[in-house]
């Protein structure tokens, strides 16, 4: 990266390709083309493979590291890229080798990472995740750059997209500006609120859908005081109660598949619908890393594209069953094709109407 002469403390500039090689992977743009704009996280992942978790006091010898491309934002961006939409990444990082890989990795593939600023304050975020040959995780995260995102910068590729993607990562001033933002210009606002930060009304009510798992539903209606006489297991009542609150809502639930409603004065027909994901075999689990963000990148990708909530969250859930199969997020992402040829096919399971004798179980 060709550094500048140092700039006055929070002051920005725009990433430009690094050089002509990422010029030519950068996609064509298109004012007609479906666009997703992913506000969200940017982080180098220091991947390192270990034979079991040290205890505490211990130290564990690694054989096998690696860096590579992460943060969600990154991952769902690389997600819809994949997916074959235009996907528009907008963040911070630092002015360092970390955010040249990036950038690289980005642009490598597919996503269009012009609108990516870099700071003099901050390094590029970093995760360190240590794995077992189980594909059990431990994750630590270095913010870095992301804690200066200012989505107030973006406004105009905001204002441009069909669909903005947000997270949980950025600072919780962050994320609610984003749905302020999307509102205000017309933008559907989709919301993968992981890790949970901050919970309003106003926030929660601009998502359309609200994408989180089993666990993020529930500490969102603690936090919006609606979870009383609702039990923790009862995903149809939640799912219920959080569309008091917002258009629609998908729930994750890992190789259980999902559940996803669309509320009846949204245009939706308010039942609960669960999407069963595709069975892979224990000894072709490789790596969960990213699978979740495959999921919510591919939904996105569908419904900018204008798709219905039904095909977007079948293509959601091959796109995160088959992420599980290789080492590494971005990595193991299946492109379009192959995500139409899986939901096609004869064995990828039809949806079914989540019956009320399910509540509670």
């Amino acid at each position: 990266m060709q550094h500048e002469d140092r700039p006055t403390p929070g002051t920005h500039r725009t990433i430009r390709p690094i050089d002509a090689t990422v010029e030519r992977l950068m996609p064509d743009t298109d004012p007609d083309e479906p666009t997703v704009v992913i506000c969200g996280s940017l982080h180098q992942d220091h991947l390192a493979q270990v034979p079991e978790f040290p205890v505490p006091g211990e130290s564990a010898i690694v054989d096998n590291d690696s860096r590579a491309l992460g943060g969600k934002g990154a991952n769902q961006a690389s997600a819809v890229a994949h997916a074959g939409v235009r996907a528009v990444m907008v963040g911070t990082v630092g002015e360092d080798p970390a955010a040249d890989l990036v950038l690289a990795e980005l642009s490598a593939n597919g996503v269009d990472a012009h609108s990516v600023q870099t700071t003099w304050d901050e390094p590029t975020g970093t995760a360190y995740i240590a794995m077992t040959p189980e594909g059990d995780h431990m994750v630590f995260v270095s913010r870095g750059a992301n804690t200066v995102t200012d989505p107030l910068e973006f406004t105009e590729e905001i204002a441009e997209a069909d669909v903005l993607l947000a997270q949980g990562e950025l600072r919780p001033e962050a994320t609610e500006q984003l749905g302020m933002i999307a509102n205000l210009h017309g933008t559907r606002f989709i919301l993968n609120l992981a890790p949970v930060t901050v919970v309003t009304p106003t926030l929660i009510d601009s998502a359309d859908p609200l994408i989180v798992n089993e666990t993020e539903a529930w500490e969102i209606l603690r936090k919006l005081g609606a979870a009383e006489g609702i039990r923790r297991g009862d995903l149809p009542s939640q799912i219920d109660s959080l569309l008091q609150y917002c258009p629609s809502v998908v729930i994750s639930m890992g190789d259980k598949g999902c559940v996803y409603a669309r509320a009846e004065v949204d245009g939706g027909d308010g039942i609960v619908w669960h999407q069963p994901s595709l069975t892979v075999p224990a000894e072709e689990i490789v790596d969960t890393t990213g699978a979740g963000d495959a999921f919510a990148g591919t939904i996105a990708a569908e419904l900018a594209r204008g798709g219905s909530a039904e095909r977007a969250v079948a293509l959601g859930t091959a796109a995160g069953s088959l992420a599980v199969r290789s080492l590494g997020a971005t990595s193991s992402y299946a492109d379009q094709e192959t995500l139409e040829a899986t939901v096609a096919a004869p064995d990828f399971p039809q949806r079914r109407r989540l019956a009320e004798t399910n509540k509670g179980e």
